[in-house]
């Protein structure tokens, strides 16, 4: 199962000036700014949350659908572990591709079955045991992923020219609707998620992200939203992919733990 890249990055606090210096204003109550607050402070909290999301189209040697479904566990500088499920279909086959990241530490077991049910790829090869490694970064959370509830991606979103209005409730809950566009030189798919890069020459594929996110009245997500349109920087046709995510449960106790010790191969 091979994966790809895609999106994200920065904005600053507003400041006034007064007899003194400059003082930085605290964030509007339901701007993105106050978004990026609260998902930070359930970091410094050591939060969780819990995430389903669903992928469509994109690039022809993605699948056609995938769903995915997990949690976060939180510190300080974000998301220190993962548990999540990516279940991915194909036209012939299906995919289960399972990862659970602590700190440095991963841990994945990844197969396909044809619709028959027989086994195309195992890895490792005796089902029910996992990998481990360490390092690997293709599945650890990082700064680049187009996600709600990545500092980064928000940050980068904020400043070019995000909107918000009156969300309605979503689960119950009234929200506020942050929204915008943001064109990005990288876009691809790794084991943590889509991601993007904001260098010119480095990707296969870069383009257009436009995203919507709802917000509740603490700020936290709730559900975010995600149309990216992959360009070649040569030209030729794109290629559309609409990602949403569910965000539930933050501040709900989450345990993530690495398999049993006998269940642990070094194959590769």
């Amino acid at each position: 199962m091979k994966r790809m890249s895609v999106v994200l990055v920065v904005a600053g606090l507003l400041s006034v000036v007064i007899p003194g210096g400059a003082v930085h204003a605290a964030p509007e109550s339901g701007s993105l700014d106050a978004v990026v607050r609260a998902v930070k402070k359930q970091f410094v909290k050591k939060g969780s949350v819990r995430f389903s999301a669903k992928r469509r189209g994109g690039p022809s040697e993605l699948a056609e659908v995938i769903l995915t479904s997990g949690a976060y566990r939180f510190t300080a500088s974000g998301v220190f572990a993962a548990d999540t499920t990516e279940i991915s279909q194909y036209k012939r086959a299906t995919g289960r591709y399972r990862v659970i990241s602590i700190g440095r530490d991963c841990y994945t077991q990844d197969v396909v079955r044809s619709k028959d049910g027989k086994y195309i790829s195992k890895t490792p090869s005796t089902v029910g045991k996992w990998i481990a490694a360490r390092d690997l970064s293709g599945v650890i959370w990082r700064e680049d992923l187009v996600n709600g509830i990545n500092p980064g991606f928000l940050k980068l979103v904020a400043s070019r020219g995000a909107t918000s209005a009156d969300g309605g409730t979503f689960e119950g809950v009234t929200t506020t609707l942050h929204s915008g566009t943001v064109m990005v030189p990288e876009l691809g798919e790794r084991g943590a998620g889509m991601f993007f890069g904001t260098e010119e020459g480095r990707g296969e594929w870069g383009g257009r992200i436009t995203w919507k996110l709802w917000a509740g009245p603490d700020n936290l997500p709730r559900r975010f939203h995600a149309v990216m349109r992959f360009t070649r920087p040569e030209g030729g046709d794109p290629e559309t992919m609409t990602m949403n995510i569910v965000y539930r449960g933050w501040g709900t106790p989450v345990r993530i733990t690495a398999p049993p010790r006998h269940l642990i191969t070094d194959e590769w």
